[in-house]
């Protein structure tokens, strides 16, 4: 038996079934991996309140204001910084969303581009409240009722 003869008796996959195999490896890896990654999207009926933060009505998002069923603060989405902010605290007053809901609450909530107005609806104290998106500032003073 010559040396020719032996490499081909020895070969026991042609290149093309090579390729078929390491296709199909390929492909059921991928699927394996596509099926196991968990895609969470948030639904709409996660949020009382969501507006998106835009300057101009036709102008990129810069972010966005929301609140969600699960937490009672305002929470600023900031697209530029990459960064979520939550307003619990209404300064300069004592009333702290995240302490006393479902006592006090965030009402006629207004957004103008650049600022959110809201009424922080309390019992004994109601607050007139702004946050200015840009600075991340809040300010409340009371409204007297």
């Amino acid at each position: 038996m010559s040396i020719k003869e032996s490499h081909t008796k020895l070969r026991l996959f042609s290149t093309e079934s090579i390729l078929k195999m390491k296709f199909i490896f390929t492909c059921f890896y991928s699927l394996f991996f596509l099926a196991s990654m968990q895609v969470h999207a948030d639904d709409i009926s996660q949020y009382r309140y969501y507006q998106k933060w835009q300057s101009r009505p036709n102008s990129q998002d810069k972010g966005s204001v929301y609140i969600r069923t699960d937490d009672p603060c305002i929470t600023v989405y900031n697209k530029n910084k990459d960064s979520h902010k939550r307003y619990c605290q209404m300064e300069p007053s004592q009333l702290n969303l995240e302490k006393s809901y479902p006592t006090i609450y965030p009402a006629r909530i207004n957004f103008d581009g650049a600022n959110l107005f809201f009424l922080v609806a309390a019992p004994w104290a109601e607050q007139k409240c702004k946050i200015h998106l840009g600075r991340e500032e809040i300010q409340c003073e009371a409204t007297g009722r």
